[in-house]
């Protein structure tokens, strides 16, 4: 990977990489093992010595959380308490990033360090390999249907499956980090990365083009995450308040549309209720926030510590991140509190 300015390689890459990956890792959270602070008490997660990067509430409202070290956390409780397992690849324990299911819920994947991925088809319940012949680390994944789906990170690297993951095929951008992906229907998806890089397939990932960046320019900070509310309207948040919006279904981004000032967001979900659909955006120092009319809102949070995933259901929400952090949600991420 590249080299970066140094406001840049100070601040981010995107939570997971953040400790594990080694020396050749771009970005680094500057906020590794901070105490949490709510109404004046000084609050300490259980696990401070472990980092979660993914998380995700399936339809029966079980939860699943992905960290360090291939450890896998599942909670049946509304995620008031956790059970923990280890997943290993080849007899190795690589650091998980990432976790996503059909909406059903049934069909499942995680993927990681090394090019590791699982694959689950009862729920979570248990998780096989599956080949990718990539050792790039992989930080995000996007399940488009019980048979397809797709992957990407570092070196380039966008993976997509539609045989269920027997065969994973692999298309480069160069040496770019992509950080986040997302699909507005089983066509139409975009990746975002380092150097404010936009990539859109318009065939379920078989092929990718360029719509932003994808050159090292040491002025165009990295994207971290993007997210759609509709399949028209769409945001991407990043680096020290980078970020582009879309209203015309992601065939044209326009860049620094969002009222913020220089904060970070690392992950970004959609929230749909019976009334509204919403951004919601996690980041540095704990930030939780809602996108409403291209302003940010921030909420009340419980940690100082770096978000890397947020997840929502119709019960209740999820936000993890460095630092052993989980937080809960009863009013969808309105206020949130510090599982311990």
């Amino acid at each position: 990977m590249g080299r970066h300015q140094p406001a840049t390689a100070l601040d981010a890459k995107r939570f997971a990489l953040l400790i594990s990956l080694t020396a050749a890792v771009v970005f680094a959270v500057s906020t590794i093992g901070s105490a949490a602070t709510t109404s004046g008490q000084l609050w300490k997660s259980a696990r401070p010595w472990e980092n979660y990067f993914g998380a995700i509430i399936l339809p029966n409202g079980h939860g699943l959380i992905v960290g360090d070290k291939g450890l896998v956390l599942s909670s049946t409780d509304q995620g008031q308490s956790w059970s923990r397992r280890k997943l290993n690849n080849s007899g190795k324990l690589y650091d998980l990033y990432s976790v996503a299911f059909t909406t059903d819920g049934q069909h499942g994947w995680i993927v990681g360090d090394g090019g590791s991925i699982f694959h689950s088809d009862d729920q979570g319940k248990t998780w096989k390999t599956q080949p990718s012949k990539v050792s790039a680390a992989l930080l995000k994944v996007a399940v488009i249907d019980d048979q397809k789906a797709c992957a990407v990170g570092e070196h380039g690297t966008v993976l997509c499956t539609s045989d269920g993951g027997a065969t994973w095929n692999n298309q480069n951008f160069d040496d770019l980090v992509f950080f986040d992906l997302a699909f507005t229907d089983p066509n139409n998806g975009w990746a975002v990365g380092e150097f404010a890089t936009a990539v859109r397939t318009t065939d379920g990932g078989k092929t990718w083009t360029v719509q932003t960046g994808a050159k090292r320019e040491l002025n165009s900070d990295p994207y971290f995450a993007i997210a759609f509310t509709s399949p028209n309207d769409g945001a991407v948040l990043g680096l020290s308040g980078a970020n582009m919006i879309t209203s015309d279904g992601g065939k044209t981004w326009k860049a620094q549309a969002i009222n913020d000032d220089t904060r970070s967001f690392y992950t970004a979900v959609a929230v749909h209720t019976d009334n509204t659909s919403e951004i919601y955006a996690g980041g540095e120092n704990g930030l939780t926030a809602r996108l409403v009319d291209h302003k940010v809102e921030p909420m009340t949070g419980a940690s100082s510590n770096s978000l890397s995933a947020l997840a929502f259901s119709p019960h209740y929400a999820l936000a993890v991140g460095l630092s052993g952090t989980i937080m809960r949600s009863d009013d969808n991420g309105q206020h949130w509190t510090l599982v311990k």
